[in-house]
């Protein structure tokens, strides 16, 4: 039996050895491999074609990167195999927008025998390098525990782009119905928002816009707007936060809405250029601009060319009514999808149901907030594009189940 047993072993590590020369060969001498050439056409309304990046993933997950030439042609010199091929190119801001191409295509052979060519077609679509980065709405807890306090909301807008950006006008808006859950009375039979088809976003109430001409955003620029007191909450509750910075923006219009609660002075630290103005077209027995503290739909955007801000508010030709009903309190303007620049939708995290109010084409999905402890929504960051550009680069898919969670603590909060 002993014998046997010595001669089994005897076997088995000769097996073994052998396994492990083979694991070691196809490992330390990646030069024995079979390569061949492999050529990736771009095609599409590319207005340069040039320095585009092109990924071939094989089916080991091997990843190869190659740029275009000046004719769109991709060249790889890779092992033969099976691969994916994807390209996600973005075009530097024009007037703060951008086009997105997007091209893939599966299971491209790379044989020993010749080269492989590949004709791949980009879809494109516009994005604005102007994001909204966080938003927070739902207010904190008072320090004696007697309840929440909710007038220390902001909203931070960021350029996430290395180029500078220069807007003609910047509006911020909220959809209809104020809120995420209850009765929205604007899905039709089939389930479908009325204006889904239409080409716009209603804006409820009215609209809040920057002053001057044009609004300029620097290289990764961003703006803190505070969208109630524009002053130190912290003096008064511990947990909010200090809104009272030079460099901030307050919506603050004290002659279209007049709750000193809501709109307190600004703080002196802020200059008066930087107020944003209201257009009020809605409820005129509003005192204060009905931002839900729950579930938002958020947006921002410039208006149609040719026409300011002040302008497109009081466009009686453009008016939509929530609901259908024609008074004065569910007055709407219809803003162009293709001018909307970003757009979150918040859902509430204290309601089993909700309903969508942004149309697929500004925002596919929702992020679910908790309101009166301190949490805001917040992007997600890009960290392939981070550590590429070597600067924070947020994720824009149009999609807030995608591009933004719900944050603990707001992050002004954190500093």
């Amino acid at each position: 039996m002993k014998r046997s047993f010595d001669i089994f072993m005897l076997l088995m590590l000769s097996l073994l050895g052998v396994a492990l020369t083979s694991c070691d060969d196809s490992i330390s001498d990646p030069d024995q491999y079979l390569t061949q050439e492999l050529l990736v056409q771009l095609t599409g309304d590319l207005p340069a074609k040039q320095g585009i990046l092109v990924r071939a993933v094989d089916d080991k997950g091997m990843v190869f990167s190659q740029p275009t030439d000046a004719s769109g042609v991709a060249t790889f010199h890779v092992p033969v195999g099976i691969y994916d091929i994807t390209v996600s190119h973005v075009s530097t801001p024009d007037n703060g927008w951008r086009t997105v191409y997007n091209g893939s295509t599966s299971n491209v052979v790379v044989r020993q025998d010749s080269p492989a060519t590949v004709s791949l077609p980009l879809a494109t679509a516009t994005s604005s390098a102007i994001i909204i980065r966080e938003l927070y709405v739902g207010g904190c807890q008072r320090d004696d525990g007697s309840g929440w306090f909710y007038r220390d909301k902001y909203v931070i807008i960021a350029n996430n782009s290395p180029e500078r950006v220069v807007l003609p006008a910047l509006c911020l808006a909220i959809a209809t119905p104020y809120n995420s859950y209850g009765d929205n009375k604007n899905y039709d039979d089939q389930g479908h928002l009325n204006y889904e088809n239409e080409g716009f976003i209603p804006a409820a109430s009215s609209i809040w816009y920057f002053q001057g001409e044009n609004v300029v955003f620097e290289p990764w620029q961003q703006r803190v707007i505070a969208l109630n007191g524009a002053i130190d909450h912290t003096l008064t509750y511990a947990n909010s936060v200090n809104l009272a910075n030079p460099d901030y923006y307050c919506t603050y219009d004290i002659e279209h809405y007049t709750s000193t609660s809501a709109y307190p002075s600004p703080s002196e630290l802020i200059p008066t250029s930087h107020y944003l103005k209201a257009v009020r077209y809605g409820d005129q027995m509003e005192s204060a601009w009905p931002l839900s503290n729950t579930s938002p739909a958020f947006f921002i955007f410039t208006p149609p060319e040719g026409m300011t801000p002040l302008e497109f508010g009081n466009d009686a030709s453009n008016v939509w009514y929530d609901e259908g009903r024609a008074l004065p309190t569910f007055a709407c303007r219809k803003v162009p999808v293709e001018n909307i620049l970003d757009a979150v939708e918040v859902f509430s995290t204290s309601w089993d149901e909700a309903s969508k109010r942004l149309t697929a084409s500004v925002d596919v999905g929702a992020v679910f907030m908790t309101a009166r402890h301190g949490h805001s929504v917040e992007r997600r960051i890009d960290e392939q594009e981070s550590k590429r550009l070597g600067h924070t680069v947020y994720i824009d898919t149009n999609n807030s189940t995608l591009d933004f969670y719900e944050r603990e603590h707001c992050s002004l909060k954190q500093q």
